[in-house]
């Protein structure tokens, strides 16, 4: 037998030109190369005014100092199904981390065996060189009953030597930030549609106050006209025309208080709750519209946005999937340890049993030689992802500039339409003041000073009408610009990174 240190350099050996073929092998391996793209990192967007820093606020919406509307968006956060199914993914991916750290652990199986058995063998043979009866033989010892044990543990470890487990890690931890990411885009979602509902109900509710008064003009105004047609000095036609106007007067009221009430169903649905659960609202006077704007709408306050935050992170985890499919091509080292217990009673009762143990530890090296194209595949499909993810962080970027001009975009001209419409309302109402007078000195009749009333709440719908516009734009920019969500470890985008390494 050959000396213990002769096996030690021999076993050595072995290991040496495994590891030499397998690191061969791995030449095989794709080449590392940049990604074919170049993602977005500048969006200019001209013509934005100059506004307040660190606009929105996390909590943005308590700015208005509503305590109604802070404890219908509460009772949303707490019971929105959609921020329910979101925080599930978020776990889901959490836990999708901690099974891909797990890998890099070193792991202990154990084995238990245990068996009971019955034999009765019974051997025919010939005898060689004998003829005739006495050719043939038979021999039976017998039946026995036999039991038989086995212990063992196998110890496993992956050394990662190339770092394939460490990417699968970084992988899964990008997913989990991009679906912490996608949780805060449902959070932000769905406190603006809160929001924006709530303040369309109260404007309804401002422009119901309007219709109803304007219901009592006309029916004022009809009582007039109807006396005067009884007596003779106004055509029936001037009654059927009171009548259109005062039908025209209650169905706007019709209107406003049916899309009152679709509001208050709506943020029943967002709070998660049945409408009779949702508490009475009390209407309240519309906030002023914030037409002041961030100090910079670039691309530096739009990463701000979820959806563009969740976007970066798959592109990490996608870039972190090929290195660990680039790396595939390289061999599997582990460390392997064995130990097994084994005993058996060959014959119950006859008091002679057999024991075994076993006992050994060493490297074990696992690399693909032939593969049918699998590796490539993969290393294809991860290439393609990233592809994808990119496509979708470039999207996510033109889509939040879109947003945010536009939301600009339409404040400015509401802006520009409601200082035209104050000074419409400000003129119908000095006509209405002038009208009063003359009437109060007997040169009109009731009919004229109605007539005027009625143009005042015109005017008074319209300008709410703006005034609630506004209030939606200023809404739809604040989620435009991110509600208030932070992200201040974004990842860097990978081009630079790969192109460096492609370049060694």
């Amino acid at each position: 037998m050959a000396p213990r240190s002769t096996l030690c350099r021999r076993a050595g050996g072995v290991v040496a030109v495994a590891l030499a073929g397998a690191m061969g092998l791995a030449a095989c391996a794709p080449p590392v190369r940049p990604p074919a793209f170049t993602p977005r990192e500048e969006v200019p967007l001209a013509g934005l005014p100059t506004g307040q820093a660190g606009w929105p606020d996390a909590q943005w919406w308590k700015r208005y100092n509503d305590p109604q509307l802070n404890h219908v968006v509460d009772l949303a956060m707490r019971g929105s199904p959609n921020l329910e199914q979101a925080e599930a993914r978020y776990r889901a991916a959490l836990r999708a981390v901690d099974s891909a750290k797990a890998e890099l652990n070193p792991q202990v199986r154990a084995l238990l065996s245990g068996s009971h058995g019955y034999s009765d063998v019974t051997l025919h043979g010939q005898a060689p060189g004998a003829s005739g009866s006495a050719q043939g033989f038979e021999l039976s010892p017998g039946s026995s009953w036999s039991n038989s044990g086995v212990a063992g543990a196998l110890a496993t470890w992956d050394l990662d030597l190339w770092g394939k487990q460490k990417d699968a890690v970084a992988a899964a931890v990008g997913q989990a930030r991009a679906a912490e990411a996608e949780k805060a885009s449902a959070a932000a979602s769905l406190q603006y549609n809160v929001v924006n509902t709530y303040f369309d109900w109260q404007a309804q509710q401002a422009r119901l106050d309007v219709a109803r008064h304007g219901v009592k003009s006309s029916e004022d105004y009809r009582s007039l006209v109807e006396l005067r047609v009884k007596h003779g000095l106004d055509d029936p036609t001037a009654l059927d025309q009171a009548d259109a106007q005062l039908a025209q007067q209650r169905g706007s009221v019709a209107q406003l208080e049916g899309a009152a009430a679709l509001d208050g169903v709506q943020l029943a649905a967002l709070a998660g709750v049945a409408p009779a659960d949702l508490e009475a609202l009390k209407p309240t006077p519309l906030p002023t519209p914030d037409v002041q704007l961030p100090p910079d709408a670039r691309l530096g306050l739009l990463a701000r946005r979820p959806d563009i935050a969740a976007a970066r992170w798959q592109i990490e985890a996608s870039s972190k999937n090929i290195d660990q499919a680039r790396k595939a091509y390289y061999p599997d080292v582990s460390l392997m340890g064995l130990g097994a217990f084994l005993r058996t009673y060959p014959d119950l009762g006859s008091g002679t049993r057999t024991d075994l143990g076993l006992g050994n530890v060493g490297l074990s090296v696992q690399l693909p030689i032939f593969s049918g194209g699998r590796l490539k595949a993969q290393y294809e499909t991860a290439q393609a992802q990233l592809d994808t993810a990119v496509a979708q962080y470039d999207g996510a970027v033109v889509q939040a500039a879109g947003d945010v001009a536009q939301g600009i975009a339409t404040l400015q001209a509401l802006e520009a339409r409601r200082t035209q419409q104050d000074a419409q309302y400000d003129a119908t109402v000095a006509q209405k003041t002038k009208a009063g007078d003359r009437r109060a000195k007997g040169l009109i009749d009731d009919r004229d000073w109605l007539r005027a009333d009625m143009q005042v709440d015109e005017q008074r719908d319209a300008r709410l009408q703006i005034i609630s516009q506004m209030l939606s734009a200023n809404l739809s920019l604040i989620h435009a610009l991110g509600g208030g969500y932070v992200a201040d470890d974004l990842p860097s985008l990978p081009a630079a990174t790969a192109a460096k390494e492609a370049s060694r």
